[in-house]
């Protein structure tokens, strides 16, 4: 037995594999779902996985009494898999999407901290965020999803730093696009809200809906497999140390290569995408 793994959004199509390859691997795996509908997923996904816990990462003073319920004495690994991805222009998006996506990607990464600490600082753990090539470079279009990335690429430093005097180690995985629901989602949301586009806002816009489409759906056939992230979080946990961060994916790799260039380079590199 490799010890006991928290796999936080479980049933998502990067956190079912990491729960299925953490299982597989040995660990005793707990997990937490958002509902019915999910645990059934995760049950038929990856038999003999303890039943989950239902947590909805939406209210994360909900999210830290949940998880300091569980009392697990010892953590040798907490994975967290759950993120939103919300998209459409910065101009236009309700601010309420823009506090939910921060709650849930970003604040409720602090309540999972928190909650978890004292087991993973009794085995001298590992806390590994699914964070993204988003938290270092702004794409057009899915700003509220890069300021939550961004501010978890902040506090994932503040973490592994703090951390660090207890033996705990925090890492951040970083992947480029992944073949996930999210993303199906995403398609299909946007394609809904460009075709409602009238007047004024389709003649603004409708280019960067069309351009979003363009880029997600050229990039499709070579995003990474959901399973290579789960691969790279099983490495991260086997290392010794751990790298404070893994990017996953060429895009990835590249883009945050390109992160470090001054502005003007980056800009042009992102007109380029398609997505502006």
């Amino acid at each position: 037995m490799k010890g006991t793994a928290l796999v936080i959004g479980a049933a998502g199509g990067m956190g079912t594999q990491v729960a299925k390859l953490l299982h597989t691997s040995g660990y005793n795996v707990a997990a937490t779902v958002l509902d019915e509908k999910e645990e059934a997923h995760l049950k038929a996904a990856v038999p003999g996985l303890a039943a989950p816990v239902k947590l909805d990462l939406a209210n994360a003073d909900t999210v830290l009494a949940g998880l300091k319920k569980l009392a697990l004495p010892s953590l040798d690994a907490v994975v967290v898999c759950a993120a939103i991805g919300p998209t459409g222009p910065l101009e236009t998006q309700p601010l309420a999407l823009f506090r939910r996506t921060l709650e849930i990607n970003t604040v409720a990464a602090v309540a999972i901290y928190q909650a978890c600490m004292p087991a993973l600082r009794a085995a001298k753990g590992r806390l590994v965020f699914i964070s993204s090539f988003a938290g270092k470079v702004g794409l057009p279009f899915i700003g509220f999803y890069v300021a939550s990335k961004h501010a978890l690429e902040g506090l994932g430093d503040v973490m592994r730093r703090e951390a660090k005097m207890f033996g705990v180690d925090i890492v951040l995985v970083e992947p480029g696009g992944v073949k996930t629901g999210m993303v199906e989602g995403q398609l299909a949301g946007v394609a809904r809200d460009r075709a409602a586009l009238q007047g004024e806002e389709a003649e603004r816009y409708g280019p960067m809906y069309d351009g979003f489409l363009k880029l997600v759906k050229r990039s499709w056939d070579v995003m990474i497999e959901p399973a290579v992230v789960a691969e790279t979080v099983l490495t991260a946990l086997r290392a010794n140390p751990p790298q404070a961060r893994y990017q996953v994916g060429d895009d990835s790799k590249f883009l945050v290569e390109a992160s470090r260039k001054p502005d003007t380079e980056i800009d042009a590199i992102v007109a380029n995408f398609g997505a502006v």
